[in-house]
Parts: structure tokens; sequence; C-alpha cells
């Protein structure tokens, strides 16, 4: 495979033998003094420490490629120097190309390497992260399974074409590793792993490459935050104010409108808590809203679903993707109850709201969907029980002073997809009385989070996740993507509902846990769901730089954790339900109340909508 690495293609020095050195990349935080800490947060007089998995090189190729290219942090990864990479089931090998004298493997630590983006060392949640929230990296760890001996193996970090650090191994043609304690560092954004003084043939075998770091906090719905919401603002870019949905992706290539108003939303909670200082929040969505307001194309007044920056620097839909409804509506709320929560002015997104064309989109059984790439109407509507019929409903209420026809106004939902059921309370307090629709939110959430704790105890009692308490259907990916079809990697995983029965995975392999809706019950069930994120953290799946999308055990009798089959992706969508789960459950506890929900109870439009929407049944 020709290889992707940049400014690479030079002769190396020679480097004394297992030397380590530090060059320009010194630690580049910087703290104002002028920033207060709260003394509530949850902390150790002693730094803990976690390791954060860069690969195990497990994840295969997706159905119909030859390749997979992206490391457990979702950063790509390729050859150096025309290097013959075999990437096998938990190792890869890297062989050394005819009529060259060096090559190996290079890793970006944060996004693709063409777009040079760093992760800081020193702070590794993204700026404006308070000191007392952050994390270090402090070490590095390389497992090798074999190669060519005689050769020499080493280890780079650097910052674009500056080399801050590096650890040499005479490699001896058996299991070797290096394991090395880091100095301070700031900006890192990609590890070079060399072989060098080689010739044609010469190979080295890799496991595992990991991290070491330290974290200020121990407490497990602190640290879910506070990841979470690093791992979603490290997905956005300040440039454009638009959040890409996924990690792996480069920005502006395919950004998500739905996460970048959640954001807005994660942003005013983090401000809350503490997490970061009230100028820091106001300048975040205020370019939020700048970019939505602005810049954002518009059709029937809805936004697109997913957008990029076109070649002139405007933004433009992504070809074949839709104008969405329900993602404008998400995203505008979470603007708006942002700008209220923070002071700022909210009139622009109120007008939005109330300049989308409601006449065209009602339909008989309710909203439609929105619109196709071509301009037509979707025929199909939200009509049915749910978050994400709820929270349309709410803005159309706001916007025209009427109820929208909702065809299946009754529980359940669809298919029991878990976020569903709290979609809307992350933006809005669940009505205490019987909705328009006369439904109890309180007693049917509380029976809803419960069915999906005892899901795998009642249906499956022998099973890994019973066994472990592990819950969670929810849509997601699938743990293992190159197992199915591209196309069917998207799963709407539930517990079953009005249309559909239940999917847990075992249809197409083996049962499935989606942890992101663990997050958002934490509020109704705080000991089921911290039970899941402690174990998700102190076994080494949820870092300050990994996240779970979902899970599953490849052997069922034996629940060990090496046994969990799991996929990293860093979606924006899903890390938003989850940082808005554990930050309403944090306020919660910390503060007595929401700012989210407390913006909804204030704010004229969402006030007025809501009112419709909660008083009384029809």
């Amino acid at each position: 495979m020709k290889s992707k690495y940049p400014n690479y293609l030079q002769v190396i020095s020679t480097f004394v033998l297992i030397a380590a050195i530090t060059l320009g990349c010194a630690d580049q935080a910087t703290v104002s003094p002028t920033l207060s800490i709260p003394t509530s947060v949850p902390s150790t007089q002693e730094p803990i420490t976690v390791n954060i998995l860069v690969d195990d090189f497990k994840p295969q190729p997706y159905q119909g490629e030859s390749v997979y290219f992206f490391n457990r942090l979702e950063g790509d990864r390729g050859a150096l120097n025309d290097s013959i990479l075999d990437w096998g089931d938990g190792q890869v090998t890297a062989t050394v190309s005819s009529g060259n004298e060096w090559g190996g493997i290079w890793m970006s630590l944060n996004h693709p390497i063409r777009e040079g983006l760093p992760i800081d060392f020193s702070a590794i949640p993204p700026w404006p992260t308070l000191p007392a929230y952050q994390s270090q990296i402090t070490g590095i760890s390389v497992q090798i399974a074999g190669g060519t001996p005689g050769l020499t193996f080493r280890l780079e970090l650097k910052d674009g074409d500056d080399l801050c650090w590096k650890r040499e191994l005479n490699l001896d043609g058996g299991e070797q590793s290096i394991s090395a304690d880091l100095p301070a560092l700031g900006n890192i954004n990609q590890l070079v792993l060399v072989l060098d003084h080689a010739t044609a043939g010469d190979f080295v075998v890799l496991k595992r490459i990991s991290l070491t770091a330290t974290i200020s906090t121990s407490d497990a719905a602190t640290d879910a935050f506070v990841w979470s919401y690093g791992m979603l603002l490290n997905n956005w870019n300040p440039e454009t104010g638009l959040v890409r949905d996924k990690a792996k992706d480069a920005s502006g290539e395919f950004d998500a409108i739905q996460a970048t108003g959640s954001l807005a939303a994660a942003t005013a909670l983090a401000q809350q808590l503490g997490v970061i200082s009230h100028p820091d929040a106001d300048e975040i969505v205020n370019k939020i809203g700048e970019a939505l307001l602005l810049r954002l194309p518009r059709f029937h007044g809805l936004w697109p679903h997913w957008v990029k920056t076109s070649s002139t620097g405007e933004f433009v839909i992504v070809e074949q993707t839709e104008w969405s409804s329900v993602d404008t509506v998400i995203a505008a709320i979470g603007l708006l109850e942002a700008q209220t929560s923070l002071g700022l002015d909210t009139s622009g997104t109120e007008q939005l709201l109330k300049e989308i064309d409601w006449n065209d989109l009602v339909t008989e059984k309710g909203i439609s969907h929105g619109y196709s790439y071509n301009g037509n109407l979707i025929p199909y509507a939200w009509d049915a029980f749910g978050g994400e019929s709820w929270l349309v409903e709410l803005a159309y209420s706001g916007s025209t002073g009427q109820v929208a026809p909702l065809a299946y106004p009754s529980p359940p939902t669809a298919n029991g997809s878990g976020f569903i059921d709290e979609l809307a309370w992350l933006f809005v307090p669940p009505p205490a009385k019987q909705d328009y629709w006369g439904t109890d939110w309180v007693s049917y959430r509380t029976a809803a989070v419960e069915k999906q704790i005892s899901y795998y105890p009642s249906n499956d009692s022998t099973s890994c996740f019973a066994q472990l308490a592990l819950f969670g259907l929810s849509a997601g990916e699938v743990p293992a993507p190159w197992m199915v079809a591209q196309n069917d990697m998207y799963q709407a995983y539930g517990i079953g509902g009005a249309f559909a029965p239940a999917n847990d995975g075992s249809g197409s392999g083996t049962p499935v846990v989606v942890p992101h809706y663990s997050a958002m019950a934490a509020s109704h069930r705080a000991d089921a769901s911290v039970g899941v994120w402690n174990w998700l953290i102190q076994n080494g799946y949820f870092t300050p730089l990994n996240n779970v999308e979902s899970l599953t055990f490849t052997n069922e009798a034996d629940c060990r954790p090496e046994n969990v089959q799991w996929n990293q992706l860093k979606g924006s969508w899903n890390l938003s339900l989850q940082t808005l789960g554990w930050g309403r459950y944090l306020s919660e506890q910390q503060e007595g109340k929401f700012t989210l929900w407390q913006s909804a109870e204030v704010n004229p439009f969402l006030k007025s909508g809501y009112g419709m929407l909660t008083g009384g049944a029809k």
C-alpha cells in the first residue's frame, strides 16, 4: 500500500540505542489566572492512572474494502516509505519494501492526519476545560510479537514535522515490549513506528499500543460527562462553528447539524457544572449560533441533516441527504436553550423556528421528516409516540400556537429503542401530569428504564450482560462493522415496541449493549447506570480518548473483559446523548437544578409550545 504519510520521505538519522529526547514540543498548556476552580469537584490527593488504547489491530476492513484505516482513537494510519502492511486480527506486520532501507507505520492520534490536529498531552480534554477536570498523558507502551533480529525499532511522537520524543530498541526476533515514562509534552498529532537500518523483507509484528494517563477526578459520572463532552468538543471546528459527524471524518466533509446544536446545549451545561468558564461558553455558543443562523442553507426553513464545506467556503447540503425537520428542531432547541442559559440573544433562533414552512410539513398523520435532496416532501412523518415526535410538536406549537396531528400518540415507541424514551427530556422537563395526548410520562419513563435494565436478566439470564449488569438497547453502529454489509452497520437496537419486535443483536451474531442509553437513564437509576460506566472505565473501554459505541462478548461462556468486541466510534450524535444524560444527572446532584430545563421554563417561545403540549389531554 502506498504511503499516505506526509513530509516523511527523507533519510532518518541514526540515534543512540534506547535514547529518549525532548525537543520543541514541551508542555504548551496555559491557564488563565483569572479562572476559578469549583471547590466541589470530586478529586483525589494522588492522580488515578488510566490506560488509553491507541491500537490493538482487531477491527477488520469493512465488507467490500481491503484495508481498515483507523486506530482505536479514530485517527487514521498507514505505511511509511511504501512499506507492506498486513493487517491481521490482533496484530499488524510491517515489512520493508524492495529498494528501501527503512519503513514502518504512522498513526494519527486525532482525526485524519491530513488535518494535522493534535492532542495536548498535558491537557487531554480540549480548551476550555478547566484544570480541575484535566488529564495528562504520562507514558507509552508498545507490545511487539516478533521481527527481524538485530533491526532498530524506533517510536517517535511528533507534532507535524517536529520530533518531540523518541525511544529505540533492538529487535531480538521474539516478543518484546517498550514501556516508557514521557516527559511533559504539549501538542502531539502523530505516532511513528520506524524500522531503521533495514533491507527489503525485514519486518516487525505489532500487537498493542497504549498510552498511560493520569486523571484528577475519581467519580465515574463526572468522568463520563467530562470525557464525553471533551470528545464531542474535539469534534467541533472553532473556525467553522460546526461539529463533524464522526471523529474519523475530516471537518467540512460530513458535518452534523443536530450534534452542532446539541454541543451548544452541552456547553451551557458544562458551564453550569463548572467544567468551563462562562466567557468561554459564550464564545463557543456564539460561534455555533453564527454558523447555524447566518451561514447554513435552508429549504422551506429547514436545515440539512448533514453539510459539507464547498471549494468556495460555503456550507452546502451533502449529496443525497435530506433537509430534516427533526434535526433542525434538535439543533435549534439546543442552541436556543444554551443562549437562554447564558443570557445571550435568542431572537434569531426563535425567528428561524417560526420561519419554518410548517403548513407544508404538516400531514394528516404528523409532521413530515422534511425534504429529499431534490426538494421533494418526504412521505414519512413524525407520527408515533416518542421523544423525536414530542420535540417536533414542541417546535410546531411554539411557532403556530397549535398542535399538529399525531397518528400514534400512545406508548410504546416504535421499536423500544432507548434514546427515543429519553430524548425530549434532555432538553425540556417531562410533564408532571398527562400531556396533550394523555401520556403519563413519569410512570412511563420509570417503567421503560426498568424494562431496559431487566431485559437481559429476563430474556437471557446466563448472558454476560445479565451477569455483569450491563444494559442499554438503543440505536447505534454494530460492535463489529466488518461482519455485516455496510448498509447494515447502523442498527435500531431496541427492546421491542409498537411496530417492531426486539432487536438485541442476536439475529446477526451476539447480543449487544449500546452504552449511551445508560447515560440517558442515569437520572432514574443512578446505581445501574454508574455501574455500567464504572465497568467501562475500569476495563479501559472508556477513557479521555476512547469511546464505546457498542459492545458484545465473543464468548458468552467467558465474561472476561478480553472477550469483549467493541466499536470505538466517536460519533457526535451519540456523544451528545451521553454528555447531556450525564450532565443532567450531575446538575441534579450538585445543583438541584438542570439549566436546560430552566431555560425551557423561562424562554417565551419554548414556554408557549410546552404549555400547549402539557395543558391537559385533548
